[in-house]
C-alpha cells in the first residue's frame, strides 16, 4: 500500500512539474529607499515568483528542461504610503538556439511604470475577467507577452492567442487609473498599450513572421549551416526594415533592436562581406543610432 501511495504521488508530483511554462527568477531592489522593510521586499519576490512559476499559463504540458526561462527585475524608486510602491521593472525572457548551448533573447523591455499596491498578507488571486489589483494584472500581461514571443519563435504567428490574452489586460485595466495601460500614458508609444497594438496589428504582422524566421530559419539553422542561417537572419532583418519604411513609429522595432544590437554584431561579424552590407543596409534605416555598434562587424 505504501509502495501504491508512493507512485501516486510521483505521479502527481511529475504532472504538476510539466505543467508549469515559466521559470521566472525575480530580483527586488531599492537603491535609493532607506528605512524600507526588507521582510516586505523577500515577501515581495517569493510571491511574484510563485505567483510566475506555479500558474498553469496554458494548455500545453512542458517539461522541466522546456520551460521558458525569464527574469523580473524590480527597482522601487518610492513608497508613497505603506502600501504603495512605485517602481521600473526590466523584463527578460530567453530561449535556446537549437543544438547549442546559446540562450537568445526574445524580449526585453524596461517597464518605468510598474507600480501597485501591495501587502504582504494579501494573495495574488489570478483572474482573466476582473481587474483585482494592478500587480497582478501587471504580472499576467507580461507572463503572456513572454509565451507569445516564444511561440512566435516556433511557428509563424504561433503567439497571437497569448497576446490576445495581453490585450485582454490591456482592456481590463484601461480604467484602474494605474499609468501604461492607455495610449496616451508615458513616453510618447513607448507602454505597454503600444507594444501589444503592434503585436496584434494586421499592418505590421510581417514584423511577427520576420521574428520566426530571425529564430526558426536563421538561429536554429546555424548548427547545420552557419551559412544559410546568416542569410535567413540578414533577410529577417530587411523585412523588419520593410514594416519599418511602412511605419518609421512602429514600437516593435525598438524593442527588437535594443534587445538584438550585439547579438546581430556576433552573428554577423564573420559573414560574407555581401550579406554584411545588405544588413548595415537594413539597420541604417530601422536602427540608425546604434550604426557605430553595426559598423564593427566589418573590423578585422
Amino acid at each position: 500500500m505504501k509502495t501504491y501511495l508512493l507512485f501516486i504521488i510521483l505521479i502527481y508530483h511529475n504532472s504538476f512539474i510539466k505543467g508549469q511554462e515559466l521559470f521566472c527568477r525575480v530580483n527586488i531592489q531599492a537603491p535609493t529607499l532607506t528605512g524600507i522593510d526588507k521582510n516586505i521586499l523577500n515577501q515581495l519576490q517569493q510571491d511574484i515568483t510563485q505567483y510566475m512559476n506555479n500558474r498553469k499559463w496554458t494548455n500545453h504540458n512542458f517539461e522541466p528542461n522546456e520551460r521558458i526561462k525569464c527574469i523580473i527585475n524590480l527597482v522601487i524608486t518610492g513608497l508613497p504610503s505603506p502600501d504603495r510602491f512605485e517602481a521600473s521593472a526590466t523584463i527578460q525572457a530567453t530561449r535556446p538556439v537549437y543544438n547549442s548551448t546559446f540562450e537568445t533573447v526574445t524580449f526585453n523591455y524596461q517597464d518605468k511604470s510598474f507600480n501597485f499596491n501591495y501587502l504582504p498578507t494579501q494573495n495574488l488571486i489570478f483572474s482573466e475577467t476582473n481587474y483585482e489589483n494592478n500587480l497582478v494584472t501587471l504580472l499576467n500581461f507580461y507572463a503572456f507577452v513572454i509565451l507569445g514571443m516564444d511561440y512566435d519563435s516556433f511557428a509563424p504567428l504561433g503567439g497571437t492567442p497569448f497576446f490576445n490574452r495581453a490585450q485582454n489586460m490591456i482592456n481590463l485595466a484601461a480604467s484602474s487609473g494605474e499609468s501604461g495601460w492607455r495610449a496616451f500614458d508615458g513616453d510618447g508609444r513607448r507602454n505597454r498599450y503600444w507594444l501589444i497594438e503592434n503585436l496584434l496589428n494586421n499592418s505590421y504582422k510581417n514584423f511577427r513572421t520576420a521574428i520566426y524566421k530571425y529564430y526558426r530559419e536563421g538561429l536554429d539553422k546555424m548548427e547545420s549551416d552557419v551559412n544559410a542561417g546568416r542569410e535567413k537572419i540578414v533577410e529577417a532583418i530587411e523585412d523588419i526594415q520593410k514594416v519599418h519604411i511602412q511605419n518609421p513609429n512602429i514600437f516593435l522595432t525598438q524593442v527588437f533592436f535594443e534587445a538584438k544590437s550585439q547579438e546581430l554584431v556576433n552573428i554577423l561579424k564573420n559573414a560574407f562581406p555581401e550579406l554584411k552590407q545588405r544588413f548595415l543596409r537594413a539597420v541604417e534605416t530601422t536602427d540608425p543610432s546604434r550604426m557605430n555598434t553595426y559598423s564593427s562587424i566589418n573590423q578585422k
